[in-house]
């Protein structure tokens, strides 16, 4: 582990962000804690039982089948590059938060999932649509929330082995140290020597990636209305890649090495009708590009930064109904370091205020946000939902939101950069369905996004990011359905994102159609479970006629408990060894296993 990233570890005083504490509570809707069915909006939970039983390798593999989400750029296994698209908006859409702050590598990109810890995950919360009136920019597509921390008591030692050369081992400890005090220390390493993932080329080598993660906390309850909590997470990984060997470029890129972490502090209040908190945050990113051949000296760097501070109050004037108001401040950086661009820094600020309030059994809820970008001027968003319940357990939901965001610094000064782009902003309809039964429960959502000046990169060197307008359309299916001792969760996507400007070509790697499936079984104390990702065509750039085909790719896993404390799992991916590829010229990989054992103190 760096230096740096060892000595902010060490740091004393670090510890837990919001969370919520049961299953059917969220934090992500308005950043405070409420009921699951009291959203109105699309929101899935992944607890960590679900990650325990799913047995993910990268985050990457935890979030591929979820609705909405597309990983339309991979670049081969784990650790390889990967981009998210929720609802065919850019990758660059998705809010990333962890604990609830946004992640500093946003400052200039896109979050690559990739490359973020998965073994400290304790709980993924992610929301569908805009909540720009809440979040703030960045929040056009959705919303992921990932949380690294828990109430539970639980100390934990995994390790995993597999294909090409996959080693894994981590450890978890959450204890309550006395009634009001509760600490947590996380630790993990993943390695894998990998697969060449640009077969035939003149780098004839495994690309293998390396990861240490560490995550360190402590909660403190002050007294019955006030609680005090701080939060560290970091991480360090190492990357080997293929650069694409096109006939003008001799030598590109072919390593990576990737610092991160975000320290959190935050003070909550609690009471009878009144809530609040008031929480600071750091993060920096940093990572470093270069050809191995001609050494560490030729690196391209990217360093950021992102200093925040948020505040909200909640105020339930009666058991129908609250206000909700709120404050947040950020500065991002370019930091001096970094070689794309000079050193640069931009501040926003945020005021946000919500009001809901139900009469049974119509609910409603009106959100306004007004943010100050020192770069880009004054932005209003807006969002508002009614939904109403109807007999036999159904309800119909409508919404209409604003988002706009900011471009990245990557956007004005990187490669290809444009500084006279400007800020993407969206509105957004959706209708939603839904019914509960007793062994079936399904949703159907519907809508429109259109977004202006939404940024594309069209290949090149000089200003070849411009802006031009889409149309995004969509339906989305969703179903959890018991038969028996099997429960399965089916999901439909139908994404329609056109470029407007080119000739209504749709957005690249946004396939039309994508569908999956999961099954989990228990039997004789064992769990078993089935996984099926079917993805269909999809242009493969914005500049090319290269259409990728689809594919379907099956995984399966189980998992028993030998003893109260030792339980062994294992997983096949691409189970019927499909060949397949996700980006154009990079291979997908071919049938994997993977076999550990987790013991509970």
């Amino acid at each position: 582990m760096s230096k740096k990233l060892l000595a902010t570890a060490l740091l004393p005083w670090v510890a837990f962000a919001q969370n919520s504490t049961d299953p059917t509570n969220i934090t992500i809707y308005n950043r405070v804690e409420q009921p699951l069915t009291s959203a109105l909006a699309p929101v899935e939970v992944i607890t960590k039982a679900d990650i325990e039983r799913r047995q993910p390798r990268s985050l990457v593999d935890l979030l591929e089948t979820l609705p909405g989400m597309q990983f339309g750029s991979q670049y081969g296994g784990i650790g390889q590059g990967s981009s998210l698209f929720v609802r065919g908006t850019n990758s660059d859409h998705v809010l990333v938060l962890f604990n609830g702050r946004p992640l500093a590598q946003m400052v200039s990109s896109n979050v690559d999932f990739s490359k973020l810890p998965v073994s400290n995950v304790e709980r993924i919360e992610y929301i569908r649509g805009p909540r720009a009136a809440i979040y703030g920019s960045q929040a056009i597509g959705g919303v992921v929330n990932i949380i690294t921390t828990s109430q539970v008591n639980t100390a934990k030692v995994g390790v995993t082995a597999g294909s090409n050369d996959y080693y894994a081992a981590d450890v978890s400890i959450n204890r309550w140290v006395t009634e009001a005090t509760r600490l947590q220390l996380a630790g993990g390493y993943r390695e894998t020597r990998g697969f060449d993932v640009i077969p035939g080329n003149s780098q004839t080598d495994r690309d293998g990636f390396d990861s240490k993660t560490l995550t360190l906390g402590i909660e403190h309850q002050l007294n019955p209305y006030w609680t005090a909590n701080a939060n560290f997470n970091g991480w360090e990984n190492n990357l080997e890649y293929d650069y694409y060997e096109p006939v003008w470029i001799t030598a590109g890129s072919d390593q990576n090495h990737t610092e991160a972490y975000q320290v959190d502090a935050g003070l909550q209040y609690k009471g009878d009708q009144l809530s609040g908190q008031l929480n600071a945050g750091y993060g920096e990113y940093e990572a470093e590009d270069w050809n191995k051949e001609q050494g560490r000296h030729t690196a391209g760097i990217i360093n950021t930064a992102t200093t925040r501070i948020d505040g909200l109050f909640q105020y339930h004037y009666s058991d129908h109904g609250y206000v909700l108001t709120g404050m947040d401040w950020q500065q991002d950086r370019l930091k001096a370091k970094s070689t794309a661009a000079d050193a640069r820094e931009r501040d926003n600020t945020g005021v946000y205020a919500s009001v809901f309030h139900q009469w049974a059994p119509l609910s409603l809820e009106l959100t306004g946000r007004v943010d100050d970008n020192e770069q880009f001027d004054t932005h209003g968003t807006w969002q508002s939902a009614l939904s109403l319940a109807l007999p036999a357990h159904h309800k119909v939901t409508l919404s209409y939101g604003t988002a706009f965001k900011a471009p990245t610094f990557s956007n004005l000064y990187g490669y290809g950069g444009n500084t006279e782009l400007k800020p993407e902003e969206s509105e957004n309809w959706e209708l939603g369905l839904s019914g509960d039964y007793e062994l079936v429960d399904w949703q159907v959502n519907l809508y429109r996004n259109k977004i202006d000046n939404l940024i594309v990169y069209q290949g090149g060197y000089v200003n070849s990011t411009k802006n031009t307008d889409a149309l995004i359309k969509g339906v989305e299916l969703i179903a959890n359905v018991d038969t028996g001792p099997v429960h399965h969760v089916f999901s439909y996507d139908y994404t329609d994102a056109k470029d407007e400007n080119n000739n209504g070509l749709q957005l690249a790697r946004r396939a039309k159609n994508k569908f999956s499936w999961t099954g989990d079984i228990d039997v004789a104390n064992a769990n078993l479970f089935a996984q099926a990702l079917y993805v269909g065509e999809r242009n493969d750039s914005a500049y090319s006629n290269v259409v990728m085909p689809s594919y379907t790719v099956w995984n399966i896993g189980a998992s028993y408990p030998l003893t109260s404390s030792l339980t062994l799992n294992g997983k096949i991916n691409n189970l019927f060894d499909k060949d397949y590829q996700v980006v154009d010229g990079y291979d997908a990989p071919d049938m994997e296993f993977y076999v550990g054992a987790d013991y509970r103190f």
